[in-house]
Formats: C-alpha cells, structure tokens, sequence
C-alpha cells in the first residue's frame, strides 16, 4: 500500500521525482526494520499521518521537498516524555527522536497546521517487559550530574546510554544481582540523556537524566 501511495505522488509532482524515489526507498526499507519509522513531511500532510512503534524505536522525519519548509512539532506526550520542536528544510532535511515512554504522542507542523498537517505516533513496550515492580529497578544519582553518575540496579546485565536523537553513546556490562556502578560521562555536552537496564537482550527500564 505504501509503494502504491508513493507512486501517486510521483505521478503527480513529476518535478520532485527524485526526491520521491529517494522517500519511498527508505519507507519500504524502513518497514522490514522494526526499530526505525519513517514519516514524510509532503506540502501540507505527513505520511503516515499515524504510526505505531514500540518503546525504544527511532522516528525519522524526512522533508520530501527541499524547496518546503516545515516543523515537527509536539502538541501532547505522556506524562514522564519530553516535547520536541525541530525544523525541516533544506539545510535540515530529517529529524529523528528515540520515544521512550509508552502513549499516544501527537505532534504538527507549526506552519501548515490550518490545513491539517498533523499526526500521532502511538509507542506501546513489548508484552512481557517487566516494570518496576517486578524487581527491575534503577536509581541514579546526582541528577542533574556533572561529570559522574552512579546507577545501582538490580536484575540487569547491561546499562546503554543514549541521546536526544537516540544514539547510542555508551554501554556497560553488569555482573547478576544487586549492582552499583559509578559511570564517568565527563566528556559529554551538558544536556539531557536516557540509559536503558537491558536484561538479556530486553530494556526493562528506562529513565531520563540530566548533565550540566
């Protein structure tokens, strides 16, 4: 269906054809990964307009036409997420965020929104994935930090540190039970970060904290 749809967009803005080729390569690429989702910012919708993702996936903004300038920008999150507000044009083509909290985000384009160009991202966590009170917990501390962190955690066996755009920027390996770990993050930019606990394979928590 999605091919289909991107070929009636070719048909009808044959100038822009390369650039449609380009978004709808990635489109069907992205839909045989199931961690990156891609939404196409067109003249005055995003395609999709809904998408579903699950805890920890990558959402991908891709301006289609760089002659357009629009936004990507939150109206609503969930309790606990952060809001975001990007820009998309020519010198800033994409936008990616990592979604970390479980809901129904709804976001638009702050300069085309009178005529609809809106969408949600609805992010449910893996079943199965325990919560807090199954014995899966973290406590970090100093927040905010300035240099070092320390993480105590129980049943985990890997702690990964992420960004703002979901890169991924450290891991550390944990030894069963009980474990406290001091991390130094000395050399990152102040700003705000996410780590994940990850039990074999599967992140069980994960918590945002701040540098500055």
């Amino acid at each position: 269906m999605y091919l289909c749809l991107c070929k009636q967009q070719l048909t009808s803005f044959k100038p822009m054809k390369k650039l449609y080729i380009i978004f709808a390569f990635v489109l069907l690429t992205s839909l045989s990964k199931a961690t990156t989702h891609y939404i196409g910012a067109l003249t005055s919708s995003f395609f999709p307009a809904a998408t579903t993702a699950k805890c920890n996936d990558t959402i991908i903004w891709a301006l289609t036409n760089l002659n357009e300038s629009h936004t990507t920008t939150s109206t609503s999150v969930p309790s606990g997420a952060t809001a975001w507000n990007a820009s998309l044009n020519a010198t800033s083509a994409t936008y990616s965020i990592v979604l970390t909290v479980p809901g129904t985000y709804s976001y638009q384009c702050t300069f085309h929104v009178s005529m609809g160009m809106k969408g949600t991202i609805t992010v449910t966590c893996p079943n199965g994935v325990p919560s807090v009170n199954n014995n899966y917990y973290s406590a970090a501390y100093p927040i905010p930090f300035s240099s070092k962190l320390t993480i105590e955690t129980t049943n985990g066996d890997m702690i990964a540190f992420y960004n703002m755009v979901g890169e991924k920027i450290k891991t550390i390996g944990l030894q069963g039970g009980m474990t406290k770990t001091e991390v130094n993050l000395a050399d990152l930019t102040d700003g705000v970060y996410f780590y994940c606990i990850l039990r074999e394979g599967v992140v069980v928590e994960t918590k945002k904290i701040v540098k500055n």
